[in-house]
């Protein structure tokens, strides 16, 4: 586990709300991202495939570690966001890896951060990623196991009751929150090579950008979470403020990075 330097939260008034929960969510989890991503290799020349970019980060980094003699492809379902990665070589697509296939043996690394456990048939996506890899080709998935989220010497409750009510409603809506370790099994089932799998986990500071993330969440869940009687709005109010006092620290999610190399 780790203890970043907690970015200060500054609010930038040209975001929307999505736009600022994925910048939230890449300042949280990007460094040790990048910091596996070499671990992989990745290097000048290698065609990278960044299945779910949402607000660009990890893309533009492959874009610039791969250089102009290698080749990102960005894909999402959203990509304005991703208009201005766009280079000689950095592709953007919109694609849908529930229902499109991706290019077949083009790439020697496949990513995915929070994406696979959030679709109905992760094996089947997991799959399609696989087959995209180049011989040889490294596939990096992330994704998280919910249970550590908000841990804190505050309290031994402290938060737990809407991180049970918030995770209730994404787990109806088709969210796995233990996806990661169905991650490492895919890629086991698929035939990939030197599988392994690890975790990691952030101490995140009330009131900085990290923990906007977690506030931008709740703020999104609070009228289902009202409306069904599964925490009073005067709790949801009174957790955010809990989020924003930089006095409290708390843990992440567990998030799980799974590895396979396919086959030469």
């Amino acid at each position: 586990m780790t203890d970043q330097e907690p970015k200060k939260y500054v609010f930038d008034p040209t975001w929307d709300q999505e736009t600022e929960r994925l910048r939230a969510n890449e300042a949280l989890w990007d460094p040790g991202t990048i910091e596996r991503l070499e671990r992989v290799g990745v290097t000048s020349g290698w065609h990278a495939l960044e299945v779910g970019a949402g607000s660009g980060s990890i893309a533009r980094w492959l874009g610039e570690r791969v250089g102009p003699t290698g080749r990102v492809l960005a894909a999402d379902l959203e990509i304005g966001r991703l208009e201005a990665l766009r280079a000689p070589h950095v592709e953007v697509a919109k694609i849908d890896i529930r229902t499109e296939e991706l290019p077949a043996a083009s790439f020697d690394v496949v990513h995915s951060r929070m994406v696979v456990q959030h679709l109905q048939d992760r094996p089947a996506a997991v799959a399609s990623m696989v087959r995209a890899l180049k011989p040889g080709g490294w596939l990096f998935l992330e994704d998280t196991d919910s249970m550590t989220l908000f841990r804190s010497a505050t309290s031994e409750d402290f938060l737990q009751d809407v991180r049970a009510a918030g995770y209730e409603l994404m787990r109806r809506s088709g969210h796995e929150p233990r996806g990661g370790h169905f991650d490492l099994q895919a890629a086991l089932s698929t035939g990939l090579e030197e599988v392994s799998a690890e975790g990691r986990a952030v101490v995140v500071q009330g009131g900085t950008f990290q923990a906007r993330h977690y506030q931008l969440w709740l703020e999104f869940m609070k009228p289902r979470l009202v409306a069904e009687g599964m925490v009073s709005a005067s709790r949801v109010d009174e957790a955010l403020a809990q989020m924003g006092d930089p006095a409290h620290h708390w843990l992440t999610q567990v998030l799980i990075s799974t590895y396979g190399r396919k086959p030469r």
